[in-house]
């Protein structure tokens, strides 16, 4: 029995880990946003890496014609498939921290983004 229960213990412990590494890789998110009577695009794309359970990477932000802006995940986390992070991004008014949360669904990622003192949005990535 003893066996048994340290055998089931690995293997959740695998699937733990399996799940972490799904993150990996590209994912893209693209929506649409009016500003002053103009629609324009943003392209997000996610660069993700699991480490056990740290998560690293970076946040690209390309709104319409602009060139994309990059930020550095910081705080980031993943457990079986919950993941949160943090980026701090750099724009006129001074700095915006926005905290990511969510849930791996196979080649999605689905979650909330909320700005500091903000409510958060909905977000959904696709897998690249």
């Amino acid at each position: 029995m003893k066996t048994f229960t340290t055998l089931c213990v690995c293997v959740l412990m695998l699937a733990g880990v399996a799940l972490a590494g799904a993150i990996d890789g590209k994912w893209v998110s693209e929506r649409k946003m009016s500003r002053n009577g103009n629609e324009m695009t943003i392209i997000q794309t996610f660069d993700l890496k699991s480490d056990g359970g740290k998560l690293t990477g970076s946040v690209a932000m390309k709104m319409g014609d602009r060139e994309p802006r990059s930020s550095e995940i910081k705080d980031g986390k993943i457990d079986g498939n919950k993941f949160s992070f943090t980026v701090t991004t750099t724009t006129q008014n001074g700095e915006m921290k926005t905290t990511y949360e969510g849930t791996v669904d196979g080649d999605t990622l689905k979650g909330t983004a909320a700005r500091e003192g903000g409510e958060g949005r909905p977000f959904e990535a696709k897998k690249q």
